[in-house]
């Protein structure tokens, strides 16, 4: 197929930091964009991405783009792309539609238009088009093995038509069999650990651990274990999908692995979310790695045999997660922080500039997400 045209969806928030990451993983023309990032790769990149991505949401390839101004326009110029590669003949295939500022604004023909495009164009009497009205926001997230996403783009007239290569979101690892109000996505966790650039030489507290995912995902950066190693991607159900090239991904991936040598240190006040934690991190073969502590956080101070600094990642409950004065909290981080953890480094997400005030610490770097809804921000101190 040579060189495909990509984007990848991300977090609102962490375009630049995905950029960085998919640089890294041998991605081209890596341009970042509001909500994702385009670039260029091949298929053995493609199905690398996918693999060891921890930032990225899913991956869509984009197949075509031209002007349309009727809906027979649409459905013709849909039929030119060569679904036969993509959709097999037992497939369930799901068209999202969004239109925006074109003389086709109806969402629910635009997707029959290319639902209709698609079958006409593989002529298969057991080919199953499903379409969905109202589409808006993120692409949808409850795909089923054996089902391919098709996402259409109207603006300006110019459609766009793009596939699904990843299936259900990559946020979605596998190993969270218990979850608490709120919790943080793992891409979301793994971006901030990135972005405070976690070192395996240094310890790793995870304060207020809630489900344990900062603590997970930190186990699985510092062991080099491929996030996507037990995700069931779109890509597989191809009639072009390749085995042997798969396999040679997976191999490289399963090959870059080792042991975690970094001392990571989960506690939580709640001894009920404690053992939820636990059985998540066993759920990630992480169990025997990270030690979880029943521990107030006021009480916090430097666990005895570590020498030497390390890092702190801290999201502490606010909004629904928490009853009574949040600001209270947050002073008592700070002031934990400033007076026993000396020289150590630390990421904390605040919800509002009077948490931030509360904290009491000096801002190194910052930057703001989107969770749950809302714009957050995570401070490094």
């Amino acid at each position: 197929m040579g060189n495909l045209s990509c984007y990848a969806v991300v977090v609102p928030g962490l375009e630049t930091i995905a950029g960085d990451e998919l640089s890294e993983l041998a991605a081209h023309d890596v341009k970042v964009e509001e909500g994702g990032v385009s670039f260029t790769t091949t298929m053995d990149g493609l199905f690398r991405i996918n693999l060891r991505s921890r930032i990225v949401t899913r991956v869509l390839i984009r197949l075509t783009s031209f002007r349309a101004l009727s809906f027979p326009e649409l459905y013709n110029k849909s039929k030119k792309v060569a679904w036969e590669h993509y959709i097999g003949s037992q497939v369930s295939v799901s068209v999202r539609a969004s239109c925006k500022t074109s003389k086709l604004m109806h969402s629910g023909r635009a997707q029959l238009a290319v639902s209709d495009a698609v079958r006409d164009r593989l002529g298969s009497a057991s080919l199953i088009t499903a379409s969905q009205k109202n589409i808006s926001g993120e692409t949808r997230t409850d795909n089923r093995a054996g089902e391919q996403q098709i996402l259409l783009r109207i603006e300006n007239n110019q459609c766009t038509i793009s596939l699904d290569t990843s299936g259900e979101r990559l946020d979605r690892r596998g190993y969270r069999l218990h979850s608490g109000k709120a919790p943080v996505r793992e891409t979301i966790a793994a971006a901030i650990l990135r972005w405070m650039d976690l070192r395996v030489d240094e310890p790793l507290l995870s304060p207020m651990c809630g489900s344990g995912t900062f603590a997970i995902e930190a186990a699985w950066m510092a062991g080099k274990r491929a996030p996507g190693l037990d995700h069931t991607f779109s890509f597989l159900h191809w009639p072009s999908f390749k085995q042997k090239r798969w396999h040679r991904a997976v191999e490289k991936a399963l090959a870059m692995q080792s042991l975690c040598p970094t001392c990571i240190i989960a506690s939580e006040l709640d001894a009920g979310i404690l053992k939820q934690a636990r059985e998540n991190a066993a759920q990630a073969g992480a169990g025997g790695i990270i030690r979880f502590e029943q521990l107030d956080i006021c009480r916090m101070t430097v666990p005895e045999n570590i020498s030497g600094p390390g890092l702190i990642i801290c999201n502490p409950p606010y909004g629904d997660r928490i009853k009574g004065d949040v600001k209270s909290l947050y002073k008592s981080l700070g002031e934990v922080f400033s007076q026993q953890f000396s020289g150590w480094r630390m990421a904390v997400i605040v919800p509002d500039q009077g948490c931030e005030n509360a904290l009491g610490l000096k801002v190194k770097k910052r930057f703001k997400i989107k969770h749950g809804g809302r714009w957050i921000h995570v401070l490094s101190v």
